[in-house]
């Protein structure tokens, strides 16, 4: 069993800004949340998983650390020194006990589970405290490969239906995230260790890891640009995600809305458009028309 992507988080230097930017990408923003360690932030929700915009919101409490000694909120702090980013990814749980006995079962050494809990503001405006429980597989070495299981135990507050409040840009689904590396066949052991042997294989340029809510790839500088030519000059470290894609329902309603905000695109092919990583969180958005199951 592989695990899904579940949301990953784009550290960003201003978290105010980048919520209006994504507003007129033609997401839907949700409202504004703080967490304990420092960090506030916005999501984009798509029905089976999402994209955290995060960004630092008290950094007196950047050195706050769990159980376990993790700082959640200098690791933000840290992928903000380098420049706005992937800092890290959240994979889905459903059974945090289970899941955390298979990581140990891998070899990927996970430290033991944490909860967190903090207020949720509701559409309707009500506030409803939310727990989330995490396991946080972090190598020092790699710090932007982080990586966390995480189980929603309030899960019906984390989804919206298909047909609820659909995004004017008609995005739908993460489907693949992109990791640039120097050396993929080195960091390749810490995504097999968190992901199973099964789950990985070679492809054109790396290795595809291929999970239950989409798939990862962990690409060479030059196989990354040649699928992405805005991301051309793309530094060769240190490891980290630079692209996510996403399906989209219709590409033509993505334009239009583009257009009447003006957003640059580039199109790649009649189906397939990218926005450059300037455009928000230093992330490369890639639109795929699709239909999603």
């Amino acid at each position: 069993m592989s695990f899904g992507i579940d949301h990953p988080l784009i550290a960003v230097q201003d978290l105010a800004a980048s919520a209006e930017q994504a507003r007129r990408l033609g997401f839907r923003v949700q409202t504004r949340h703080r967490h304990p360690w420092g960090t506030d932030n916005h999501l984009l929700f798509f029905p089976r998983n999402f994209i955290e915009l995060i960004g630092i919101g008290r950094p007196d409490r950047l050195d706050y650390r769990d159980d376990n000694g993790f700082a959640f909120g200098r690791q933000i702090a840290e992928r903000l020194a380098l420049g706005e980013g992937i800092a890290m990814v959240a994979l889905e749980s459903e059974e945090m006990a289970r899941d955390h006995q298979a990581l140990v079962a891998r070899g990927a050494e996970p430290p033991a589970p944490i909860v967190f809990r903090r207020l949720a503001h509701l559409p309707d405006g009500r506030d409803e405290e939310v727990g989330v429980a995490l396991t946080i597989v972090h190598r020092p070495e790699a710090p932007l490969l982080t990586q966390f299981l995480c189980q929603q135990l309030r899960p019906e507050l984390f989804r919206t239906a298909p047909t609820r409040e659909p995004h004017p840009n008609t995005a739908q689904e993460i489907t693949s995230l992109w990791y640039v590396s120097a050396e993929p066949a080195r960091e390749i052991d810490l995504l097999r260790r968190v992901h199973g042997e099964l789950a990985v294989r070679r492809c054109e340029g790396g290795y595809c890891i291929e999970t239950e809510k989409g798939n990862a790839y962990l690409m060479t500088p030059a196989a990354i640009v040649e699928r992405f030519p805005l991301l051309r000059g793309l530094a060769p470290g240190p490891t980290r995600g630079v692209a996510l894609s996403l399906a989209c329902a219709s590409l033509a309603k993505a334009q239009a809305h583009w257009a009447d905000h003006g957003i640059a695109w580039q199109s790649i092919s009649p189906e397939i458009c990218d926005i450059a990583p300037r455009v928000l969180g230093g992330t490369l958005l890639r639109f795929e028309e699709h239909e999603v199951a």
